[in-house]
């Protein structure tokens, strides 16, 4: 059973996000005029605009090869942009406009996101500390000793304390995914992205994993989540963003979205997903 307490001590986990979240709306995080693609024939990203507070939870929703887990992986630094500006915390952060070559403008904003994938990423040659302390040591540049207390911290918080030093092939899958997300967190990041992280799991697995980002969302922190899960988007988010062939075709909050969409084409997704009358 997961712990009702905050996921760290004191201060909270959310505590670096919360810093900029009586900030106008769309410093946290802004697209402008963004475009990705992969040869002239698959694109991604087409010229998205999007804004986001450091207090939101932004849930992006869609058919599958819309551009979803590309608009996290490019918020991750993971892969580049052929034009437009991506801007974090108020700040330059890739830029795809040097002659079409993207570039990353701050590595030290990179630092600041975390990301959990589909398939956890874990290392199987470490224990479940090993995975968690190794990015705080060598990134954050802390010692052995304070990065395996705050690893315990995480694994008390997300009711994984006896798995300190169990392996990966020892887990559950809803385990291995607490434990990646633990590995996010490590680094205390102010922006948490999160791609499509329970669509591998069994059913009572899902609700694990959930209850933990549903902890994270109480506190606050700044999520950008994708998911076909619209019972879940619809708990978990302050925005929901529907995206199809690489645009951004509606958003807004989840009552408005779910119960009364207004373009076509999120109706007619959402009909075949939740059975709109």
């Amino acid at each position: 059973m997961l712990s009702s307490q905050p996921l760290i001590g004191q201060p909270d986990i959310p505590s670096a996000a919360l810093e900029s979240a009586n900030s106008t709306f769309g410093d946290f995080v802004q697209f402008r005029d963004v475009y990705k693609s992969y040869g002239p024939n698959l694109v991604v990203m087409d010229h998205m605009n999007l804004d986001m507070r450091a207090d939101d939870r932004l849930v992006i929703i869609g058919p599958s090869g819309s551009g979803k887990s590309s608009l996290l992986r490019v918020m991750m630094g993971l892969e580049g942009v052929q034009s437009g500006q991506i801007g974090f915390q108020g700040k330059p952060y890739i830029d795809g406009a040097d002659s079409g070559k993207s570039k990353r403008i701050d590595t030290k904003l990179q630092k600041q996101v975390g990301m959990v994938f589909q398939h956890y990423t874990l290392f199987p040659h470490l224990s479940v500390l090993g995975n968690l302390i190794l990015a705080p040591m060598k990134v954050g540049g802390i010692t052995k000793a304070e990065a395996t207390e705050r690893a315990r911290k995480y694994l008390a918080r997300l009711g994984l304390e006896s798995k300190l030093h169990a392996y990966p092939s020892q887990l559950s899958g809803g385990q291995k995914q607490r434990v990646a997300i633990a590995r996010a967190l490590m680094l205390e990041p102010k922006l948490m992205l999160f791609d499509e992280v329970t669509s591998a799991l069994d059913p009572e697995m899902v609700i694990e994993v959930q209850n933990v980002m549903l902890q994270l969302a109480e506190q606050k922190m700044a999520m950008i989540i994708v998911t076909h899960d619209m019972h879940f988007a619809r708990d978990i988010a302050t925005r929901v963003v529907f995206c199809a062939s690489g645009k951004i075709v509606e958003q807004g909050a989840p009552a408005d979205m779910f119960k009364c969409p207004k373009e076509t084409r999120t109706r007619e997704f959402l009909e075949k997903v939740l059975h709109l009358d």
